[in-house]
């Protein structure tokens, strides 16, 4: 198998050693650090054909890429929040019927996910959290660029509650109830971060906290991302209140035999038709719910 990565930080950190371990023939693409090749272009020429691609590079470039790379590969990964919205992604598909395309849905391949969807079952609220004590990603940067990001914590963190939301529950049967996306700081307000660098001349003007609620059957569904709260340890978790008793799970970083058993997934299935349907109404349904926040 011959996958190439594009963008060697997070592409170097998650994705090279999982397919490295899954024994992936891998090239690599970044124009600022270290890889094989500095531009896409340069990649597909010289190689050819790839089984998969992984495309981890900031927002804006995604779409630009997965068309690059689409003749020439058989399944394209696409880190969220995948395109700029719906639209984009239903016109990047029909573009290219032969190639197929996933937005990274990585939390849905938890070993806990069977444990979860019983205990959904039986739950009156299912609250789904992902709330940071002080993890805005360099404030100043193109994270924090809307023109670039698409949006703030509502892209960059709600995917992945999103993301539980499908796996465990009928979500197209769902009744959105509550949505609430808010910028709580300015660039001025903010002296440090967890993840990565301030830059206090840069741009800062996405929403840094965001909320959802729905109803579905007898549960009721909340869903929280913050990128700062304030407090002193964060909240990765996820929490089901029965009528008796409660359950919590810490989540945290999702490991990764949980990206393994994704692209494995992809692979073994790259003939299905119906789990690549099942996977583009996902894609829509995520996209639709953060588009207009």
């Amino acid at each position: 198998m011959k996958s190439l990565i594009v963008g060697m930080g997070f592409g170097n950190a998650v994705y090279r050693p999982i397919l490295e371990s899954m024994g992936h023939e891998i090239f690599t693409v970044d124009p600022f650090l270290p890889s094989d090749y500095k531009t896409v272009d340069a990649a597909v020429i010289v190689n050819k054909r790839f089984d998969t691609v992984h495309i981890c590079t900031p927002n804006w470039t995604h779409e630009d890429i997965a068309r690059t790379v689409a003749h020439y590969t058989g399944i394209v990964f696409i880190e969220k929040p995948g395109v700029i919205n719906s639209q984009a992604w239903s016109k990047l598909i029909a573009a290219y019927p032969n190639t197929r395309f996933i937005m990274v849905k990585n939390n849905q391949y938890r070993q806990e996910i069977k444990e979860f969807q019983r205990l959904a079952e039986s739950s009156d609220t299912v609250y789904v959290r992902w709330n940071s004590a002080n993890r805005i990603p360099n404030p100043g940067s193109w994270f924090t660029t809307k023109k670039l990001s698409f949006g703030g914590v509502s892209r960059d963190l709600m995917p992945h509650m999103l993301s539980y939301y499908c796996a465990l529950t009928n979500y197209q049967q769902g009744t959105k109830l509550k949505e609430t996306a808010t910028q709580n700081y300015s660039l001025k307000d903010i002296t440090s971060t967890d993840y990565g660098i301030v830059n206090s001349s840069g741009t800062y003007d996405v929403d840094d906290f965001c909320h959802l609620e729905f109803q579905n059957g007898n549960t009721k569904w909340v869903l929280s991302a913050n990128w700062k709260t304030n407090l002193d340890h964060d909240d990765s978790s996820i929490s089901f209140s029965m009528k008796n008793s409660a359950v919590r799970h810490e989540l945290g970083l999702c490991p990764e035999s949980a990206y393994r058993t994704m692209i494995e997934t992809a692979i073994k299935n790259k003939t299905n038709d119906k789990f690549w349907q099942d996977q583009l109404a996902q894609d829509i349904w995520i996209h639709q719910q953060i588009e207009n926040l």
